[in-house]
């Protein structure tokens, strides 16, 4: 077994050789040093972009939502047999399309 040699240095000394081997050519095989300074993160300038999946509200969903909660909830909140959140959403959208009149577009 060979005996290694014992090895002192300071802190600024220890920077300085990390930081050579940043330069070096092999600096993809090096590890980050523990204790630098991260990257900092990128901040976005402008307005903000919005999507078109995150447009408004339909028309009527509020109230179609009320009348569909009053039919599948108890006076105590909980649901009544045979439904969930998922249908309460289904009917409430049907409710929405049946009062909402349909928007008829004139063929060219």
């Amino acid at each position: 077994m060979i005996a290694m040699p014992e090895v002192r240095m300071t802190v600024e000394e220890y920077l300085s050789l990390i930081e050579g081997a940043h330069t070096a050519v092999g600096t993809a095989a090096l590890t980050p040093v523990v204790g630098r300074p991260a990257a900092k993160a990128v901040s976005r300038t402008g307005a903000k972009i919005q999507r078109k999946a995150s447009g408004t509200a339909l028309k009527g969903m509020s109230s179609a939502l009320k009348k569909a909660n009053k039919m599948a909830r108890k006076k105590n909140g909980s649901f009544k047999k045979g439904w969930s959140q998922g249908k309460v959403m289904k009917k409430a959208h049907q409710i929405r399309k049946r009062a909402t009149p349909k928007i008829r577009r004139k063929r060219k």
